[in-house]
C-alpha cells in the first residue's frame, strides 16, 4: 500500500522556480494550491506584471491535490443562520459567493488547456437520518421551481438506481454537480499561471511581513536554512488548513482537521457501476460524513471520511476506513486497498469562509469547510478583487467578522472531543430522528 495519493500517479506535484533573481514584485502570494493560484490568473488576467507565487511545498503538494475531487456550493448554514450573524443584506450575498462559486470554476475552467477529467454526471447524498430527509425536503421545495428541477429526493427503495447501500433512509441527487481529477486540475492552474507571465517559487516558506512604505517586506527560508526577503506591493496568504506558527493572526483562527482517504485496487467496471451508477461523486449528511467516488476511469473506489479525530498515520487511518467502506459496500470489504493518505481541510468557527486584510495590511483568503474545490477557486478570484480594489468588491464574505476562541492558539486539541459529539449527534438522529 502507497503512503502518497492516488491521485499523483498521474499528476504527481512539482517544483517550480527555487531561487530568485529579483527582490521585489507587485504581488506576492503565499499558496501555491487552488486559492493562490486562481488569485494569480486573475491578477495576471487583468494586467498586474511581477505576481509571485511561494510554497514551502511543491505546487499543489497540500489539499490542493489530495482531496475527494468532488464539485459542489452547499454551504454549511443556511440563510437563517448567516442572517442573524450578518444580517439580511450582507447573508444574501454570502449565499450568493456559495451560490457563484461552481458556475465560476466552470468558467475558469474553460480557459484551461490541460485536461482533468471534468464530469458534471451529478452528485449523490445519502440521508442518514429521518430528520435530514425532512430537512432536505423543504430545502429543497423552498427553492425556485426552475432551480428545484436540479433536485431529486428519493426514499431508500428508490435510492437503488444511483446509490446501491443500505446504511441510508434516501438520498438527494444533485443534477449538475461531478468531479475532477484534483492533482490534475492544480497543475492546469499553475499551467495557465506561467503562461500569463506569473512566476512560481517552491520550497520557500513564509516567515512573515513588516510594513515598509506602501508595501511589505516579506521574509522567507529554504529548508536549507537560506533566508531571503521580497519587497511587495501587497501580500496574500492562501494557506487554508497549512497555516504555519509565524501566521499567528490566522492559526488563531482557523482549525485544521485531518482528512483520510483510500483507494482500492482495479475492480470490475460493472462491479463498480452497480454501486454508483454513472460514476457520480456522493458522501451523506452525517457529522462525521463519509465521502466516497469512482476514480475517474470507473474502476477503483476511492473512500475518505474523518477516521480520526487525533493525529493518526495513514496505516492506521486506512483501517478504520476500510470498515467504514465495507460498512458502505459490503461488497467492497476483501477489495485490496492500494493508497492511503491524508491532507488537511480547514474550517472556521461559524463554518463561512472568510476573505479579508489584516490589521497590517496582510491579505487573506481562509476556511472553506470542506467545499474547497470549488470555493477556493471562487474565493482566489474575489481576494485577487480585493487587491485590485475592484468596485463592488466588500460584499458576501470578503471583509465579514472572523471570529476566534480566546483560549485557541492554533492547535486544534479539543477534536477528540468534538469527535466523541459528532458520533453522539450520529447516533441519536438514527435513534429519534
Amino acid at each position: 500500500m502507497k503512503t502518497t495519493p492516488f491521485w499523483w500517479e498521474e499528476a504527481e506535484p512539482t517544483h517550480g522556480e527555487r531561487s530568485f533573481d529579483k527582490d521585489s514584485c507587485s504581488v506576492l502570494i503565499v499558496g501555491a494550491g487552488y486559492t493562490g493560484l486562481s488569485a494569480a490568473i486573475t491578477l495576471a488576467e487583468a494586467g498586474v506584471s511581477d505576481v509571485f507565487v511561494v510554497d514551502a511545498m511543491r505546487i499543489g503538494e497540500g489539499a490542493s491535490s489530495r482531496n475527494g475531487g468532488q464539485i459542489g456550493n452547499a454551504p454549511k448554514f443556511d440563510l437563517a443562520y448567516a442572517t442573524a450573524r450578518f444580517g439580511a443584506r450582507r447573508a444574501g450575498e454570502i449565499m450568493d459567493d456559495y451560490q457563484q462559486s461552481m458556475p465560476f470554476l466552470l468558467k475558469r475552467a474553460s480557459t484551461l488547456s490541460d485536461s482533468f477529467d471534468l464530469s458534471l454526471s451529478g452528485s449523490v447524498t445519502g440521508i442518514h437520518s429521518n430528520r435530514d430527509m425532512r430537512k432536505l425536503t423543504a430545502i429543497r421545495d423552498s427553492l425556485p421551481a426552475d432551480e428545484r428541477e436540479g433536485f431529486e429526493i428519493l426514499d431508500k427503495t428508490e435510492m437503488r438506481r444511483i446509490l446501491n447501500s443500505d446504511i441510508y433512509v434516501g438520498a438527494l441527487l444533485k443534477h449538475g454537480q461531478g468531479g475532477l481529477h484534483p492533482a490534475k486540475y492544480v497543475r492546469a492552474l499553475a499551467n495557465r499561471a506561467q503562461a500569463l507571465g506569473v512566476r512560481i517559487f517552491t520550497g520557500w516558506r513564509y516567515q512573515g511581513a513588516t510594513r515598509q512604505g506602501a508595501g511589505h517586506l516579506v521574509r522567507l527560508a529554504n529548508l536549507q536554512g537560506r533566508q531571503t526577503a521580497i519587497r511587495t506591493d501587497k501580500v496574500l496568504l492562501s494557506v487554508n488548513g497549512y497555516a504555519g506558527p509565524e501566521q499567528t493572526w490566522l492559526r488563531k483562527r482557523v482549525i485544521p482537521v485531518q482528512s483520510y482517504m483510500i483507494a482500492t485496487e482495479p475492480l470490475p467496471y460493472d462491479q463498480m457501476e452497480a454501486l454508483i451508477p454513472h460514476n457520480r461523486v456522493a458522501g451523506d449528511t452525517k457529522h462525521i460524513l463519509y465521502y466516497y467516488r469512482r476514480s475517474p476511469d470507473g474502476t477503483r473506489m476511492l473512500f475518505g471520511g474523518r477516521a480520526r479525530f487525533s493525529t493518526s498515520t495513514e496505516a492506521e487511518s486506512a483501517v478504520g476506513l476500510r470498515q467504514f467502506m465495507a460498512h458502505t459496500f459490503p461488497s467492497l470489504k476483501d477489495a485490496r486497498i492500494t493508497h492511503s493518505w491524508l491532507g488537511n481541510v480547514c474550517f472556521a468557527y461559524d463554518f463561512v469562509t472568510h476573505v479579508g486584510r489584516m490589521e497590517d495590511g496582510v491579505h487573506y483568503s481562509s476556511c472553506y469547510n470542506g467545499n474547497g474545490v470549488s470555493m477556493a477557486t471562487y474565493m482566489g478570484h474575489r481576494a485577487a478583487e480585493m487587491l485590485l480594489g475592484v468596485p463592488g468588491h466588500d460584499r458576501g464574505v470578503v471583509n465579514t467578522h472572523f471570529p476566534r476562541l480566546w483560549f485557541y492558539n492554533g492547535n486544534p486539541w479539543f477534536l477528540p472531543l468534538v469527535g466523541n459529539w459528532y458520533r453522539l449527534l450520529d447516533r441519536s438522529a438514527r435513534w429519534f430522528g
